[in-house]
């Protein structure tokens, strides 16, 4: 079966490449991502469970799903405009408020202090003498709050920075401000001890850098050294996959022994959910975030987003990103839904094609939950952020819509979108 799935996978990726041409396609990346870790859940010099013919057509009508929602959307706007050869010039945009990045920047700056202080607080609660362990075991605690209301310091920072990354940076003044709230993301990033927040900063940066044609080689070992770096580190720091009084060489193979485990487990975690035939959850999964934002405003308790673990034979806690929508509605919902994402992630696409920043900005964000959707669930369970990330992004880039009308359109040819 291995074969027929690889060979599938395959043949998805080929197929979304000549319709498009294009690596930044979504089908592409999508159907890319599955292929590569299929490939290496098969190959795993690792111990771990087979999994069943039911998950594996589940893997595949999501790709197959999120493929045909992208080719929908090629198909409805292949006759318009806005999607064609033309794109806005990169040189003349004028920012769409340098104020209101400035202001961004200032307040996540003055909230930087108190995150510091109120993470020294929480890892003083912790018996745990290693700070970064202690740190994580009271932040992902239900009873000590976390950071609280201090966690808009990390949304202010982020999207700070990914507006300095999508407009010109000409002046000296702007290219400080940029490296500066890049600087304070990263140490947002560093406190809120998940390896996953510095792969979302990197994926979104080279996401506007790969829409803007400005990204290359060179920027693409630097991004992947920064991750595996940051991943290494949090893993010895937190003694998981390494151990700091570790030989080199002890560790290096720890962590690589944990990378696989990361990148691995969560197909036999949610081949056991299959298997489980739980009850359908009607949208309480996917709509965690939300409903427990009424459960906040109504005093009740919150639900918890860890899930437990399963053995597989090695513990893990992250199911695929598939999870969610499989638990509330089970394999027509999970086509139904990654067929809607995929025409999305399509849109936002052929509109930042067309040079516009709001759908820039989109494309560059939704890039960090699909190259991660076979490992965790990271289209459902942040989806609070997500709706404060758009919302935000359109009143930034709308309210300075009329500075569009004053730039100059520039004849390019950026992909080579056809429908077969």
């Amino acid at each position: 079966m291995s074969v027929i799935v690889l060979l599938t996978l395959s043949a998805l990726v080929i197929l979304n490449y000549s319709t498009c041409r294009d690596f930044r396609y979504p089908p592409v990346l999508m159907c890319g991502v599955w292929l590569i870790v299929m490939t290496l859940y098969y190959l795993s010099p690792l111990e771990i469970n087979p999994i069943g013919i039911v998950t594996v057509l589940i893997f595949i009508s999501t790709t197959v799903a999120f493929s045909a929602g992208g080719y929908l959307t090629l198909a409805l706007h292949e006759s318009d405009p806005s999607m064609g050869g033309a794109r806005l010039s990169l040189v003349d945009w004028p920012s769409a408020s340098a104020r209101v990045k400035l202001i961004l920047l200032t307040l996540s700056g003055a909230a930087f202090p108190l995150i510091i202080r109120r993470a020294s607080q929480l890892a003083s609660q912790s018996g745990y003498d290693n700070f970064f362990v202690a740190l994580r075991t009271e932040f992902l605690a239900t009873d000590t709050g976390g950071y609280g209301y201090l966690n808009y310091g990390f949304f202010l920072s982020f999207f700070a920075t990914f507006l300095y990354a999508i407009e010109p940076r000409s002046r000296l003044a702007q290219r400080l401000q940029f490296y500066l709230s890049l600087t304070l993301s990263l140490g947002y990033a560093t406190l809120g001890t998940g390896r996953s927040t510095f792969l979302f900063i990197i994926a979104t940066l080279s996401g506007i850098a790969v829409m803007q044609g400005r990204f290359n080689i060179k920027k693409l070992v630097v991004s992947a050294l920064v991750f595996l770096f940051v991943f290494v580190f949090f893993g010895i720091a937190a003694g998981k996959g390494g151990y700091s009084d570790a030989p080199l060489s002890d560790n290096i193979s720890s962590v690589g022994e944990s990378l696989l485990d990361y990148v691995v487990g969560p197909i036999p975690a949610f081949d056991q959910v299959t298997r489980a035939d739980l009850p359908l959850g009607y949208g309480k999964n996917m709509l965690i975030g939300p409903l427990n934002s009424i459960r906040g405003f109504a005093g009740r308790a919150r639900v918890t987003r860890l899930r437990g673990d399963v053995y597989v034979p090695f513990a893990t806690n992250v199911y695929t990103g598939i999870n969610a929508p499989y638990q509330d509605f089970g394999i027509v919902g999970v086509t139904f839904v990654f067929a809607m994402i995929g025409a999305i992630c399509t849109y936002f696409y052929l509109r930042g094609l067309a040079g516009d920043s709001l759908y820039i900005f989109c494309y560059a964000v939704s890039l960090y939950p699909l190259l991660l959707v076979a490992f965790s669930d990271e289209y459902f369970d942040p989806l609070n952020d997500w709706i404060k990330y758009g919302l935000c992004a359109y009143l930034y880039f709308r309210i300075g819509k009329g500075r569009q009308s004053q730039t100059t359109l520039v004849q390019s040819r950026l992909t080579d979108c056809r429908l077969l």
